[in-house]
């Protein structure tokens, strides 16, 4: 699994690109299931207005939907937050705040007929497979992912 990086912390400021204020939006949503499709909705709309390409979109929401479900499941609070921006151009960052510190959580290898608990171990290897990185804040209260959008990375 990815190291944390250095700042992984909550986005403080909107990113700039010159004179430009780079895209990025932020969420706050009930912890329950039917959040999870609420998150995807706006983050793909998110997605193509920052021009993603076509073929990473759905492998992007699928990192967002396990990260989030995983705050559902796992977070203690009544609601989470995702934030999502460019922190360069050609770059995508988002976080994913449950606001319950815990043990840094890892992808787990369970038994084939297990039904569940394959969430971090499948995001491992789409963002692997994108050449990104991700993790968790030190407190293991936030999910972070960063990917680069073109270039030799994908």
């Amino acid at each position: 699994m990815p190291p944390n990086h250095a700042g992984s912390g909550l986005l403080e400021a909107p990113p700039q690109a010159g004179d430009a204020v780079l895209p990025g939006f932020g969420i706050a949503v009930r912890s329950q299931p039917s959040s999870v499709e609420v998150v995807r909705r706006v983050t793909r709309a998110w997605a193509r207005h920052c021009r993603l390409p076509d073929d990473l979109i759905g492998s992007f929401l699928i990192v967002v939907s396990e990260l989030c479900t995983n705050a559902v499941l796992h977070g203690r609070c009544d609601a989470f937050d995702m934030r999502a921006w460019m922190p360069a151009v050609g770059e995508i960052r988002f976080e994913v705040h449950d606001k319950t510190p815990s043990a840094v959580p890892k992808p787990q290898y369970p038994a084939a007929e297990a039904e569940n608990g394959r969430g971090l171990l499948l995001v491992d290897l789409l963002v692997t497979e994108l050449g990104g990185s991700w993790g968790f804040t030190e407190d293991g209260a936030c999910a972070w992912c960063s990917l680069v959008l073109s270039g030799e990375g994908r």
